[in-house]
């Protein structure tokens, strides 16, 4: 874990150390925020995938920020659906070779918020995702040579936790862990850093 992340969770735990008489609801929410992204499993920067005369490189991919963007409903003050949307630029390497790597996902998830008497709620996301990784250069036509971009795509599972800080009534800072199994050719872990506002 580099120290950009260790920087974030600690001062978001800095500000979660205030508390204040909030907590989920039911209603629409809307939330944007920072997301940390690895992605592992068969991306070892050495295999790769056959169909015919198309071939496509599996690179080691390295971890990188992004953007996430949610949304939800609270069904009750504990129960809630939400989606996520996130979206990371990453650089990858492949027996030596470099090149560039998109990475998005789209999630829907059930949402479990614990009864808290303060402010401050863990929270556990458990849900299904449609992973899209977009590999610059990563495909190749072995009967003509020419090179292109390749898209690999696939559907996961997703497993979560996390701690959300409800400033007041309709303001919220979430910070949270997403695990997405069976994804694009492998799993990955997700670090979210978001603020959301509870209409």
């Amino acid at each position: 874990m580099n120290r950009r992340i260790v920087f974030l969770l600690v001062a978001t735990v800095l500000v979660l150390a205030a508390c204040r008489d909030a907590g989920a609801k039911e209603g629409f929410y809307a939330g944007l925020g920072t997301a940390y992204n690895t992605i592992n499993g068969d991306f070892n920067g050495d295999g790769g995938l056959q169909g015919g005369s198309e071939v496509i490189i599996l690179p080691k991919i390295d971890n990188a920020f992004g953007i996430d963007i949610l949304g939800g409903y609270g069904l009750t003050d504990q129960w809630a659906v939400e989606l996520n949307l996130m979206s990371s630029p990453h650089s990858g390497s492949w027996r030596g070779l470099t090149g560039d790597i998109q990475y998005n996902s789209f999630s829907i998830n059930g949402k479990y918020s614990f009864a808290s008497p303060d402010k401050i709620q863990p929270y556990l996301l458990f849900g299904l995702s449609s992973d899209v990784l977009l590999i610059k250069k990563g495909a190749m036509d072995t009967s003509t040579g020419e090179t292109g971009d390749a898209t690999l795509s696939g559907s996961g599972i997703n497993l979560g936790a996390g701690i959300e800080d409800y400033l007041d009534s309709n303001v919220s800072l979430n910070m949270g862990i997403l695990y997405i199994t069976d994804g694009v050719n492998g799993s990955g872990v997700s670090l979210l850093l978001a603020a959301a506002y509870h209409f």
